[in-house]
């Protein structure tokens, strides 16, 4: 879908305060039942951006991460009063497994929504909301965060174009897959640095920098955000009020408490809940729309 559909037209002010009270939540609220529910919901909201497309790209490293916490985290920590079971002198405590479930479960909560944000917060929107403040360190950091998959995409086509020539990391010796790996990281740097070359003479050509931009594109604030912001606020103040007093916090050590959500936990979760679907109610609206204005309803 296009920028002006659904979440992805919300005003960027309105989708940064989104995701970035997404994210603290993720990490003030500490309880097992209620993170599993926030990573379902942003679940919900990256299959309604793409199909879950993004997702599924990172879903293999994502989880490699979260099972290193879950399996390190009682081998270093013998904190907790139950003793499951020893492995050789270390003690492996019900409490620090508890404790490795519940942070990988907010790992995965913020890497979910993170991999919504890449998809929601363009370049274009990112520029937006800083190149004001700082246009270099804008600039900067726009660039930063695409060089990752930008270097994937270009290795990619080197491993391709390489292939015809003979030079694979697939096949053959030890050292032969070394060398040729040693030649594809060598075309790579030298693409990479050739390309930031273009784009620091194309930059300094354009004066990016030496002074106030005279244009930037327009996001009108409208309606639709207006309420949005508002529902975010409310939302987040509720969640906070009942934080500050106790609940969506799980005792841990030195003994485990009872998993079960009380009312607290409860209305805690239901406002965090709403804070990650909110955006959602217009990209319903807006598909409901599309539907009938099309003839398919």
């Amino acid at each position: 879908m296009s920028e002006g559909f659904g979440m992805r037209s919300l005003h960027p002010t309105v989708m940064l305060f989104y995701y970035a009270g997404g994210m603290a939540f993720g990490m003030l609220l500490f309880h097992p039942l209620i993170l599993l529910c926030g990573w379902i919901a942003c679940l919900i909201v990256n299959w309604h951006l793409d199909g879950g497309r993004a997702w599924r790209h990172w879903a293999l490293p994502i989880i490699s991460i979260l099972l290193f916490v879950m399996i390190v985290n009682p081998l270093v920590s013998h904190r907790g009063r139950t003793v499951w079971f020893y492995l050789g002198d270390a003690a492996i405590t019900m409490e620090s497994v508890a404790y490795g479930i519940t942070m990988a479960l907010s790992l995965l909560g913020l890497l979910t929504l993170f991999v919504s944000y890449r998809i929601v917060l363009t370049e274009r929107k990112f520029l937006y909301l800083f190149a004001r403040i700082s246009p270099r360190m804008a600039l900067l950091t726009m660039m930063a965060a695409g060089m990752v998959p930008r270097l994937r995409r270009r290795l990619s086509t080197l491993m391709l174009v390489q292939q015809t020539r003979g030079v694979t990391v697939a096949e053959g010796t030890i050292a032969a897959r070394a060398r040729s790996g040693a030649r594809l990281i060598a075309s790579l740097l030298a693409w990479t640095l050739d390309d930031a070359l273009q784009t620091a003479d194309s930059m300094q050509a354009r004066g990016y920098g030496t002074g106030p931009r005279s244009s930037y594109p327009a996001f009108a604030f409208r309606g639709r955000d207006r309420w949005t912001a508002a529902g975010l606020l409310a939302f987040a103040a509720i969640i906070l009020v009942l934080w500050w007093n106790g609940s969506g916090f799980l005792n841990i050590y030195p003994r485990l408490a009872p998993v079960a959500l009380d009312s607290g936990d409860c209305w805690t979760m239901a406002a965090y809940l709403s804070f990650l679907l909110l955006p959602l109610a217009w990209e319903w609206r807006d598909r409901r729309t599309w539907q009938v204005s099309s003839g398919k309803m």
